[in-house]
């Protein structure tokens, strides 16, 4: 590695392609061109922007075959001739032919500009019918809605009566076997004490009376 390689290159550099265009007039594509017709490298690549040198920025620029010369403050415009104006009739002579104008008013038909073979139908109001129709739809979609609820409402009702009548049921059943057993007993009590009275009344009968008339001593 020579002593050149580890010189650190110290040039300023301040110019763009951007800038250079800018200061030539010109637009950035003509400058890259510029660059590409140069034999060796210029300028150094800083992030994505290249920079330039005014020495780098002259050899660009030597490229421009012709640069705008720009006017100093110190140059003068050239001074204007004095000249007195002469007083001339123009005439626009006979070339020119001037026609009536030609009566354009009148009707036209369109019907005669379309196509022979197209016919169109439509309605003489489509909105009109439309929200004609929008009415409607939403006419039947409220009834099918309040059918709906109402049919809900009879189903909450029927569930309400099932379930009356299921625990009716339910109450009747155990009714039916309580009223079972309890005849039973009442039942056998009330044969139990008819029979017993049935027993007293035949005693209290047999008390106080003395044999029958009709009734044989025994052994006769």
């Amino acid at each position: 590695m020579t002593s050149t390689d580890l010189t650190h290159d110290t040039t300023q550099r301040q110019h763009t392609l951007t800038s250079i265009a800018q200061e030539a007039e010109t637009t950035k594509r003509t400058v890259q061109r510029w660059l590409s017709k140069h034999e060796t490298e210029l300028g150094e690549m800083q992030g994505d922007t290249r920079y330039f040198s005014d020495a780098e920025r002259d050899i660009l620029l030597s490229y421009q075959s012709k640069r705008p010369v720009k006017t100093t403050a110190t140059e003068q415009p050239p001074a204007e001739l004095s000249v007195t104006p002469t007083s001339i009739e123009i005439s626009q002579g006979n070339h020119q032919k001037v026609l009536a104008p030609i009566d354009l008013s009148g009707s036209r038909d369109l019907g005669l500009l379309r196509s022979p073979y197209t016919e169109v139908v439509s309605f003489e109001d489509p909105l009109a019918m439309a929200h004609e129709v929008l009415s409607q739809n939403n006419a039947i979609i409220g009834a099918m809605s309040a059918d709906l609820q109402e049919r809900q409402a009879q189903i909450n009702r029927t569930s309400q009566a099932l379930e009356l009548v299921e625990q009716s049921n339910q109450n009747l059943r155990d009714q039916t076997l309580a009223y079972q057993i309890e005849s039973r007993v009442q039942a056998a009590t009330l044969n139990q004490a008819t029979t017993q009275l049935q027993q007293k009344i035949t005693i209290q009968q047999q008390l106080g009376k003395g044999p029958r008339a009709d009734a044989q001593p025994a052994g006769q």
